[in-house]
């Protein structure tokens, strides 16, 4: 059976959406099993920041729940909030996506102004239903889509992102950012070292330095799950 994974992120007036707007910097990591929600914020100096300290408090308020659980974790703040408030922020995407008869791979993101999506869809119908429902209120746009027809779901659920990126630099993770987002990595190839160099505004060799160590330290911790794979032997 053919299915189809499919990143996306979009915009629409909710109360995430306007924390992120608010704060570009923070990273909001979202969990839900429709009782709690369960909030990773990632900020760097979360703790001694109290403009973001009081921006998660106007966040909960306006989702209309309570934190009744709250650990700090290096520059992380986790929370658990006493309702799932998916379901009551208008509009509700999650529901939209369950609607359409697809499964989201959470967790959500919400970062720089936009909540970013990984779904699992199960025909083509459902998917198309599922873009049309959204862009009637939402701000929308498709990061990437691939047919999966000879693996199992279970094959394109998430593998440990601290074993994949936990090594990158902060330096190396934006040239390496950069670049996928501005077309280094399109077949064709739209852009080059030097013109994403010129425009992060560091030298060349500077830029090509941190993609290379970027590059090596994403494929070192591929490795171990690219041997996963059967042999064709």
């Amino acid at each position: 059976m053919t299915h189809y994974e499919v990143a996306f992120k979009l915009q629409h007036d909710c109360p995430y959406n306007a924390f992120s707007k608010k704060h570009p910097t923070a990273v909001i990591s979202h969990w839900c099993n429709w009782s709690r929600d369960v909030l990773e914020i990632a900020h760097r100096d979360l703790q001694n920041d109290s403009e973001m300290k009081l921006g998660i408090q106007e966040l909960t308020k306006s989702l209309g729940t309570k934190i009744i659980r709250r650990s700090y974790a290096k520059s992380n703040l986790q929370v658990v909030l006493m309702h799932c408030a998916c379901g009551s922020i208008p509009p509700p995407t999650l529901p939209a996506i369950e609607k359409r008869n697809c499964l989201e791979l959470q967790p959500a993101i919400y970062s720089e102004g936009w909540e970013w999506y990984r779904v699992i869809a199960f025909s083509e119908r459902d998917l198309k239903n599922l873009f049309k429902d959204l862009d009637e209120y939402c701000n929308i746009e498709m990061i990437s889509r691939r047919s999966i027809s000879d693996q199992s779901v279970r094959e394109t659920f998430l593998v440990s992102s601290a074993s994949l990126f936990g090594t990158l630099t902060q330096k190396q993770a934006k040239a390496l950012m950069t670049a996928l987002d501005n077309g280094y990595y399109r077949l064709p190839r739209t852009s080059n070292a030097g013109k994403i160099a010129e425009l992060m505004g560091v030298p060349r060799t500077s830029f090509v330095d941190h993609l290379r160590k970027a590059e090596n330290k994403i494929l070192q911790g591929v490795g171990p799950y690219l041997r996963l794979r059967p042999s064709d032997a």
